[in-house]
């Protein structure tokens, strides 16, 4: 089963680590197609309202386009020679330039929907590696707007390899599980773990209850999570097996909230050493992978792959 990856570059290291990443998980597959693209410089509105009064700034601006497709180009050669060098077959990897409009994130979300991509890889934007991991501009704005192409942030050199989704039970979560399914489903070699963090009260609300009321509602969650997790194991078992994903591949782990979801989320995937974490956009009553969790995640995961999967 073919699939089509998308991988927006610029001449950063980060877009260079994207590349990355999906070279090596490419060593794992046999059925990855890919597109680098890169959105070229914009034109001066000024050069372009200029052009329409005479010959010469015509010209002009003529040369200045083909100027920016010959560097345009010339970088996603060099990002195809690196996957060439890294032994992805030539004939699985495509390069596609176009002039940048007002808005490169939405330039580049608009490419991935029309070419139905099945998934849509940048590189993370950070600062200091001492300090939190912030996403760039134009990263956050593609992972806010991509509503319909799973987008992968890469950040770091790291090789795929061991995997955590993150699951609450959700059609979200299910939806995360069917993409990994599809993505993965000929892979070799590949660690997958589910986390399912049991929920508290303060997921659902935050007012201050009595502690008699806290403790009967902390039960009827606790209880009401466990019949909506098993069954949910249940149908997403059968999911991976149609893809040949077996439950012997598959580990599971449930843990208990520390400050809040995120936070959990990130603790296992540093004492479990996971370079990717998997998760839908949002969650049940879209009250657990809100943006305040997605972005916890996205932000702090200082060297990972996070697969946002809307």
């Amino acid at each position: 089963m073919i699939k089509k990856i998308m991988i927006a570059v610029d001449d950063s290291l980060h877009s260079k680590n994207a590349v990355r990443y999906v070279t090596r998980l490419s060593s794992r597959l046999e059925s990855l197609n890919y597109v680098l693209f890169n959105a070229q410089p914009m034109v001066s509105q000024f050069l372009v309202d200029e052009a329409k009064k005479n010959a010469k700034s015509q010209r002009e601006l003529k040369a200045v386009m083909e100027r920016n497709a010959i560097k345009s180009q010339k970088l996603l050669d060099n990002f195809r020679l690196l996957m060439l060098q890294e032994g992805v077959d030539e004939s699985r990897i495509q390069t596609v330039t176009k002039p940048r409009n007002l808005d490169i994130g939405k330039d580049i979300i608009e490419y991935a929907q029309a070419g139905r991509f099945d998934a849509l890889v940048i590189g993370r934007r950070g600062i200091s590696s001492v300090q939190e991991l912030f996403m760039g501009s134009v990263s956050s704005n593609i992972t806010q707007n991509s509503n319909i192409i799973p987008v992968w942030i890469i950040g770091g050199d790291i090789a795929p390899a061991k995997f955590l989704v993150a699951v609450d039970g959700s059609e979200y979560s299910l939806r995360a599980i069917d993409h990994l399914a599809f993505a993965l489903s000929d892979a070799v070699g590949i660690s997958l773990t589910f986390l399912h963090v049991r929920p508290k009260l303060k997921d659902y609300c935050e007012v201050d209850f009595e502690a008699t009321q806290a403790e009967t509602l902390e039960d009827l969650i606790r209880k009401g999570d466990k019949a909506c997790i098993d069954n949910f194991y249940t149908i997403a078992l059968k999911k991976l097996n149609e893809f040949d994903l077996g439950e012997d591949r598959i580990q599971t782990r449930t843990v208990t909230g520390l400050a809040n979801i995120g936070a959990a989320i990130l603790k296992e995937v540093q004492t479990g050493s996971y370079d990717t974490v998997v998760m839908g956009r949002s969650g049940v009553n879209k009250s657990f992978f809100t943006g305040s969790v997605t972005n916890t995640v996205l932000n702090k995961i200082s060297k990972g792959a996070v697969w946002l999967v809307p």
